[in-house]
């Protein structure tokens, strides 16, 4: 069967039209009609309900279950496709990246950008994501590469390799009320100072932030929690809390918060490059995962 005929039918059901769909695929309704015809002789089932003085279409039962394998077998295509670029000799192909939200800006202008002036024949897809995000595209294969700032809620089930680490700090409104005396000369700061404020603070952080203050015995007052550390951020900029955020030491803040680096051992991420143990990674894959290898610090 032509891959076309599946990939039409999708865009009639997604369209909800027969005429629309014709419109949009540019070609004309008789014969997208005759392809939907064709599917179903081929098939032996009805797959889509047409109703007399009603524009839009209705999916028979076999239609929906139609529908989710046309999906797959042409994301399979595509992948296929994709895969047998990278396998000519130049480095041809497309890499897809998820990467936390907080360090796309440091991911794009330290690896990739550089990464793709070297190879300009590959294509690139790029998500901002949480780790959430990132673990459950890895594992549908909607991804290369997770680059996060947090470990993967399951990383033990993926490969890994360790980039540059990332402090914990808390961050505040210089005109926020706290017990310590500001200090120029002071950058960082006991956990125990936290006790009974405020925190703001994103899930990938929360876990170690627990564990460290429970070394202190006492328990986070958490105020606000996010997906992302830029969410925690802005919330205490708002002056209801302090931030507490994993950052690298040249992130710059807003001008009108101050930043003090918390002091425990367990306290601090590692930026990760993350890719799944079940699937084999094409050779442009191989070669991105050279070039971070060879450029990380």
């Amino acid at each position: 069967m032509d891959f076309a005929f599946y990939r039409n039918f999708i865009t009639v059901v997604e369209t909800g039209s027969i005429s629309t769909a014709a419109q949009k695929l540019n070609i004309v309704q008789p014969a997208l009609s005759a392809q939907i015809k064709t599917l179903e002789k081929a098939y032996g089932v009805q797959l889509l309900k047409m109703h007399r003085g009603k524009r839009h279409i209705e999916l028979t039962e076999a239609g929906e279950a139609f529908l989710q394998q046309a999906r797959s077998l042409c994301a399979a295509e595509d992948k296929l496709t994709l895969t047998m670029q990278s396998f000519s000799q130049r480095a041809v192909g497309t890499l897809r990246f998820g990467v936390s939200h907080v360090r796309t800006d440091y991911f794009l202008r330290h690896y990739l950008i550089p990464f793709a002036s070297t190879y300009p024949d590959i294509s690139y897809q790029f998500l901002d994501a949480t780790v959430e995000q990132q673990q459950e595209q890895l594992k549908e294969g909607n991804i290369d590469f997770a680059f996060a700032n947090a470990p993967l809620p399951a990383s033990h089930s993926f490969a890994a390799i360790k980039g540059q680490p990332e402090s914990f700090y808390v961050v505040y409104k210089n005109d926020f009320s706290v017990p310590w005396k500001a200090d120029e000369q002071c950058s960082s700061l006991k956990v125990n100072a936290l006790s009974g404020l405020p925190l703001c603070c994103n899930y990938g952080t929360f876990p170690l932030l627990r564990k460290a203050c429970e070394d202190y015995s006492f328990k986070p007052d958490i105020t606000f929690i996010a997906s992302t550390a830029e969410s925690a951020l802005t919330f205490a900029q708002s002056g209801l809390g302090l931030a507490v955020i994993a950052a690298l030491h040249s992130d710059t803040i807003p001008p009108d918060m101050l930043r003090l680096e918390l002091e425990h051992p367990e306290l601090h991420f590692e930026q990760t490059l993350y890719w799944s143990k079940e699937r084999r990674l094409t050779p442009v894959a191989e070669l991105f995962l050279e070039y971070f290898k060879s450029n990380r610090s």
